[in-house]
């Protein structure tokens, strides 16, 4: 009886919690002039994963995404539902969506609001996006020794081809350049074999 009184007690405090939860989701509705598609990008270096975790791990600092300028921030770093804004050759502003952080690795989510992306000195027609998600893992593997980095990118792009392209040439100009500037060099097939010594 005693934990009878216990369920009916926690269960209506459950239901109201959970009828104040923002919901912070990740659904994309393109409007009729846009085109839906995705982007996958993955790496593989030989460091640590605490190498890239440090840099990366602080949603209001993306200076080391192409040199993002944030200009305004919203909420608390790292907490679903803070914002950022700021300039990348263009205004843009994200919400994190989702957060995890660890020693194995660090994965969030961020929802990004309209962008129109205008490549530097340049006469192209700028890109436009009405919206967009990417969702970032950074793990450890190896036993430590190497680092997973595995990028999707949700999007409505008015120009679907270039749309691609532009993500797709932006995270291969971002991730490289990040673990070139701490020295990680890019590991191909299997995780290295441990050097053992043996005494007879």
């Amino acid at each position: 009886m005693h934990f009878l009184v216990k369920i009916l007690f926690v269960l209506p405090l459950l239901a109201s919690a959970h009828a104040r939860r923002k919901d912070y989701g990740n659904d994309l509705h393109c409007p009729e002039d846009f085109h839906v598609g995705f982007v996958h990008n993955s790496y593989t270096y030989n460091a640590p994963v605490d190498k890239f975790t440090n840099i990366t791990k602080s949603f209001y600092d993306v200076s080391w995404y192409g040199g993002a300028v944030v200009s305004k921030t919203t909420g608390t770093d790292n907490v679903p539902g803070a914002t950022r804004a700021g300039n990348l050759d263009g205004y843009f502003l994200e919400t994190l969506t989702a957060y995890s952080f660890g020693p194995s690795g660090l994965e969030y989510t961020v929802r990004g609001d309209p962008f129109t992306y205008a490549l530097p000195n340049s006469t192209a027609v700028p890109v436009r996006f009405s919206g967009y998600v990417e969702a970032l893992r950074i793990q450890g593997i190896c036993s430590g020794r190497a680092t997973y980095i595995d990028v999707i990118t949700y999007v409505c792009s008015a120009d679907k081809v270039t749309g691609y392209d532009w993500w797709y040439t932006a995270h291969e100009g971002v991730f490289p350049a990040l673990a070139a500037k701490m020295g990680a060099t890019v590991m191909a097939g299997d995780c290295p074999q441990e050097t053992r010594c043996y005494k007879d």
